[in-house]
């Protein structure tokens, strides 16, 4: 007879590993909660050794500086700053109709580090000071994936058990490129997957002027995602009056868009990037996408599954769930946003870490373990979740100690050779196995995780402690 001793038990007899294991999840991930996910996503994102920050950000981070500084969107008067360190020919930064410099990248994600460079402004920082401005980029970063963890893991306690919904957001938190790409640096994904998880977490509980104004900000943060809010329109429901309040949270940030587009780029349809690009993503090139689709999945250099082979279960998820709405319309937004990331001739992302381009379809995959998680609780597969999920981890921290892998980047200048991603002993993840001192980089990184966890775990408990002494005492029973 087997007896099941928890949700996340595994059969008979576990190993003196897997009965802490087990320990652990009944103990902290019982206690964990969203103050927990947030403080330690926040410190060990904000703490982790890569710090490189990308030319895509310098756009974003110094719009973010004008707003502050000089109540304007214009970049002319950081021009020659920006010059001096990303070149005479800054390719984030592009002209406006009216002549002026502006970031060619969406500036949506600018908004986000508007409070930490206000911070630092009324500190004295100066708008030379380039390293400041790349720290309050990867700051920002931090806090802003930080928060969409803690918001998925809300979302996640209204389809499952609070274990179980912990061990999801566990895995999408250190286990995805939450970690290695979202909390690393200010691209548009971090803001993206923030508006996904809020949207998922509102249609959910039924807001659903929440849910317009996250769906509408998701496409402001990031120009591809509106295959994403289309597919994810059923769970709108049916009644006039839920798409009354759908749209009418849908119009702030669009108005607000078309605004900004129409002063920077002379039309409300126009934008840094090119209204093109937006188009050719949604129009797609199959021989593009095959390779593309392929490529962003399975290969060793790029691949989605090789970097956090533990979404495996998401597609088991998908499966298995295929009868809810939510689960079904999740697994088809997400299955569509990879044709999309993989119609593009440069669908592996330029330099970056692992397959950047379908970081905005993380809260969707997380959200699909959830019928997975349900279905192996208590059985031997728990087991086999856990080696991937323990890999993919492993991975995330490998990037966070040892990227960039600037050799191996430099030494493959045509990316576009579909052949140079497949390559099983030539790739980015084996280029940082090579890194010099990884053994002390990695500890290093090991020991801010762990430190992580407990402050998170220490200010949750604190927090539910303190909440609890301000409670009334209940009156004793009258005899």
């Amino acid at each position: 007879m087997r007896v099941v001793r928890s949700s996340l038990d595994v059969r008979t007899a576990p190993s003196r590993a897997l009965e802490r294991l087990r320990t652990l999840l009944d103990g902290g991930l019982l206690r964990a909660g969203p103050l927990f996910f947030f403080v330690a996503c926040a410190v060990t994102y904000y703490g982790q050794l890569n710090r490189k920050q990308t030319g895509d950000i310098v756009g974003t981070i110094y719009t973010a500086l004008a707003i502050v500084q000089k109540h304007t969107i214009w970049l002319d008067g950081y021009f020659r700053d920006i010059q001096a360190h990303a070149g005479e020919h800054p390719y984030m930064l592009t002209t406006s109709a009216g002549g002026h410099v502006v970031s060619a990248t969406p500036s949506a994600s600018s908004l986000l580090a508007v409070p930490v460079v206000a911070l630092l402004v009324l500190m004295g920082k100066s708008g030379a000071d380039w390293g400041t401005w790349m720290e309050a980029s990867l700051l920002t970063a931090a806090l802003t994936a930080a928060a969409a963890t803690a918001v998925l893991f809300t979302a996640l306690t209204r389809l499952t058990t609070r274990r179980r919904a912990a061990l999801v957001a566990g895995t999408f938190a250190w286990g995805t490129l939450q970690w290695g790409t979202n909390g690393q640096a200010l691209w548009q994904h971090g803001g993206s997957t923030l508006a996904l998880s809020v949207a998922l977490l509102a249609l959910i509980d039924r807001r659903l002027l929440l849910a317009g104004i996250a769906v509408s900000a998701m496409v402001a943060f990031r120009p591809s995602t509106p295959v994403i809010v289309l597919f994810l329109l059923p769970l709108v429901g049916r009644r006039l009056r839920d798409w009354g309040r759908f749209g009418a949270g849908i119009l702030p940030f669009a108005l607000a868009l078309a605004t900004y587009n129409t002063v920077a780029f002379g039309s409300p349809l126009h934008q840094g990037y090119g209204t093109n690009r937006v188009v050719s993503a949604l129009e797609p090139s199959w021989p593009t996408v095959a390779q593309g689709f392929s490529a962003l999945l399975v290969s060793p250099g790029r691949g989605l599954f090789v970097y956090s082979p533990v979404l495996l279960f998401a597609v088991f998820g998908a499966i298995r769930g295929r009868r809810v709405p939510l689960y079904r319309w999740s697994a088809v937004a997400a299955a569509a946003y990879v044709v999309v990331a993989g119609n593009d001739n440069h669908w592996w992302g330029g330099e970056c870490f692992g397959p950047r381009r379908l970081a905005d379809l993380l809260p969707l995959a997380a959200v699909l373990l959830v019928p997975a998680v349900d279905a192996i609780a208590g059985t031997r597969w728990l087991r086999l979740y856990l080696v991937l999920l323990a890999w993919s981890v492993f991975v995330q921290l490998l990037g966070a100690s040892a990227w960039p892998a600037s050799i191996w980047f430099d030494g493959n200048p045509d990316f576009t050779r579909f052949s140079i991603w497949w390559h099983v002993t030539d790739n980015e993840l084996v280029a940082k196995l090579q890194t010099v001192h990884l053994g002390v980089r990695m500890t290093t990184m090991a020991a801010i995780l762990a430190g992580s966890l407990l402050l998170g775990y220490l200010t949750s408990s604190l927090t539910t402690t303190f909440r609890d002494l301000r409670r009334p005492a209940r009156k004793p029973p009258q005899e």
